[in-house]
């Protein structure tokens, strides 16, 4: 499939050299976090929810699951996962340097024979055969052109009666109740002490703690702030979950992170107290627990960090 935008050919050229500067640099950003991402002890309590549900859904259609094409797979992690259970797992990303890791990584785990690695464009390359499963976390979102990418990869890398498992964000920012909760945190006479305050702004490209969303534009190589392809739809995203439950069989889907991913960033990962971090990492378990019990009521639901969907083609069997 081509896009008949001129420009599409660059700005994923661009996007590649982003996530390719990335994994240079990703010791930095670990030894550095900017968010809770890059904090594998924190990330692991706020995405458990999400990994338990993933591969409960993976597991219970193990028998109609043999093969799968991970989109967007950076280091591999979920083909690594996937090949753990007996899975032949296919993982394409346009970052030539994310592709060696995840090659490297297959390999020191045990699990290279049942993982294949493409750096390049999903949308001009096919795999041999279907797979069963079409997976992405965190990737789709970008794909320019968005409706009709995920029906030519529906219809040219999926089998008949395939299944979809997309994670996606759902909602961009905060909830205007943690956002009036972490701005009164941060403005406050005492705490405001505890906020690395210089990181905040340096990361987010404000001007002042509750300034307004700075401008995006460019391709600039900040490997802290959006990629490029991030940075062109910034604020332009398709409606996920309308986009999903209108044009497909949604056999099930969950929201995850309402106020424990804005928390943490604010609480630890901007925190210049090593109390007051220790403090949040005991706490933070109850926080992931009340999300997902909030994150059942739609009230809730439409301001969810991440959504979950698993899907199968109308019409399929």
């Amino acid at each position: 499939m081509s896009d008949p935008d001129p420009k599409h050919d660059q700005l994923l050229e661009a996007e590649a050299r982003f996530w390719d500067l990335q994994e240079e640099r990703i010791g930095s950003l670990y030894a550095r976090p900017h968010d809770w991402r890059f904090v594998p002890v924190i990330a692991e309590r706020i995405i458990r929810p999400r990994v338990r549900t993933s591969l409960r859904l993976i597991d219970g259609n193990r028998d109609r699951i043999h093969s799968l094409l991970d989109i967007g797979c950076g280091n591999g992690w979920w083909c690594h996962a996937m090949a753990k259970r007996g899975i032949r797992s296919i993982g394409i990303d346009l970052s030539q340097k994310k592709i060696e890791t995840a090659k490297r990584m297959a390999a020191e785990q045990g699990v290279a024979h049942l993982c294949e690695f493409v750096a390049g464009d999903v949308m001009k390359w096919r795999p041999e055969q279907p797979v069963d499963l079409l997976t992405s976390y965190g990737s789709l979102h970008h794909f320019p052109a968005f409706e009709r990418a995920i029906d030519h990869l529906v219809q040219h890398h999926l089998k008949p009666g395939g299944l979809m498992l997309f994670v996606e964000p759902h909602f961009e920012g905060m909830a205007p109740e943690v956002r009036t909760f972490l701005l009164r945190c941060a403005s406050n006479r005492f705490l405001k002490r505890l906020f690395d305050i210089d990181f905040y702004l340096e990361v987010t490209g404000r001007k002042t703690i509750d300034g307004p969303e700075p401008q995006i534009e460019g391709v600039d190589m900040n490997v802290r702030h959006e990629s490029p392809a991030g940075k062109q739809f910034f604020g332009d995203h398709v409606d996920l979950d309308h986009f999903f439950c209108s044009r497909f069989e949604v056999i099930e889907r969950e929201f995850f992170h309402y106020f424990a991913g804005h928390a943490t960033n604010a609480f630890y990962v901007f925190m210049k107290s090593r109390l007051a971090r220790g403090l949040w990492r005991l706490v933070l378990p109850f926080v992931v627990w009340r999300d997902t019990r909030l994150l059942r009521r739609p009230e809730y639901q439409k301001y969810a960090e991440e959504g979950l969907w698993f899907l199968r083609a109308k019409g399929g069997t």
